[in-house]
């Protein structure tokens, strides 16, 4: 399904066929994963609706993402994230700054200290929090940039296997 827009800032979703198969009726609305899309009323109010648009669940707690290897990042009233699971139970305490989605079983994290890690999915800290930024991994590495502004690559063990150069 696509995402689509009526004109009035209200959206929906479309099949392949150009068909509407859930009306224009949000005032957010973000692509499908994993068998939900978030979707937002415009009050601030954040939810996941399945394919037949059916609310699946509203949130609660504030601003969300989409789901990725089955948890979605939440962010808790006081503005830390964490991770739920679609059973919607907090799985990963809301305790970081920012948060990245999961991928290849490891998500980016920052803490309070404003550095970057990642953490795997029992939100144990598999590489420590110390990059100025970091982004998820994909085919093995993930891109990060160090207290300098220089920008490497490393492997899921944190070792750097690549420092760009240009």
């Amino acid at each position: 399904m696509a995402k689509v827009g009526d004109g009035n800032f209200k959206y929906g979703f479309i099949d392949k066929s150009g068909h509407t198969v859930i009306p224009c009726k949000w005032e957010y609305a973000f692509s499908f994963s994993e068998g939900l899309a978030k979707v937002s009323d415009g009050n601030f109010k954040y939810g996941f609706i399945d394919k037949s648009g059916r609310i699946i669940r509203l949130c609660q707690r504030g601003e969300t993402s989409s789901f990725s290897e089955g948890l979605a990042a939440v962010m808790d009233n006081g503005g830390y994230w964490g991770f739920i699971n679609k059973s919607w139970r907090i799985v990963i305490p809301c305790q970081w700054l920012k948060v990245r989605g999961f991928s290849e079983g490891l998500a980016a994290v920052k803490d309070r200290n404003g550095k970057w890690g990642f953490i795997d999915k029992s939100g144990q800290a598999v590489i420590p929090c110390q990059w100025k930024d970091a982004y998820s991994f994909s085919e093995g590495v993930a891109q990060v940039t160090d207290n300098n502004g220089k920008e490497a690559y490393i492997d899921k063990t944190g070792r750097i296997v690549l420092w760009r150069t240009e």
